[in-house]
């Protein structure tokens, strides 16, 4: 839960403004989309800064308290965060529950393809976009079960319903997900072709990676 923020962009009566303001602005960064990521992260631990925002009554308030405990957002950004997710969301969880349209999206050639189905049935977002939000998930150590002891079979359970496996597994196969494991690092992603092989966008393991308890042969 990000606490009240979906209800200063996502309520009917503010979500078309915010989704025309969206539209019309820049495009934003992966490093925004880490900064507001990461703010929400920490929100989420009952600290004391969670409980000041929730106290706050309009999104101003909110930005405020945001700024003056060393967070520097803005408006546009976090309406940008929080529209975009929903948008991709809505598209996943109306994939889950309509077959043919699952299919049409898992049998996309490419992500313009993917891109463009989602935009016919009216949901907005770009390749980064999708790919940032991917990563987030796969970056979970939480939502990774670690099933041998190469690390080889990792299990995704659902998330509010949807199977993200499927679209994880899509992803990785345009390149936009990295693979955990460097050796078949695709060449045609958004990453780059850096030399080191165990660069993070290379070599891929979720945070917390390390203090999980491998299950040695449990397969």
């Amino acid at each position: 839960m990000h606490y009240n923020i979906w209800d200063f962009f996502c309520t009917e009566e503010n979500y078309p403004y915010w989704q025309e303001q969206i539209q019309q602005s820049q495009e934003f960064n992966r490093i925004t989309w880490e900064k507001i990521r990461d703010f929400l992260c920490v929100i989420e631990r009952h600290n004391p800064l969670s409980h000041q925002l929730l106290q706050a009554h309009n999104l101003e308030q909110f930005i405020q308290i945001a700024r003056n405990n060393g967070y520097q957002l803005t408006q546009e950004e976090l309406a940008w965060f929080v529209i975009i997710q929903k948008q991709i969301w809505d598209c996943l969880a109306l994939a889950q529950k309509t077959p043919s349209l699952k299919q049409q999206l898992l049998s996309s050639q490419n992500p313009d393809e993917f891109i463009q189905i989602a935009v016919e049935q009216g949901y907005y977002f770009t390749q980064k976009e999708l790919a940032w939000l991917l990563i987030d998930i796969k970056s979970l150590s939480s939502l990774v079960s670690i099933n041998n002891s190469t690390g080889d079979t990792f299990v995704f359970p659902n998330i509010d319903g949807i199977e993200m496996g499927y679209w994880l597994e899509l992803a990785e196969k345009w390149g936009l997900v990295p693979p955990f494991s460097n050796l078949s690092q695709p060449g045609n992603g958004l990453f780059g072709d850096e030399q080191d092989p165990f660069f993070l966008k290379q070599c891929f393991l979720p945070r917390g990676y390390f203090n999980q308890r491998l299950l040695i042969n449990s397969l």
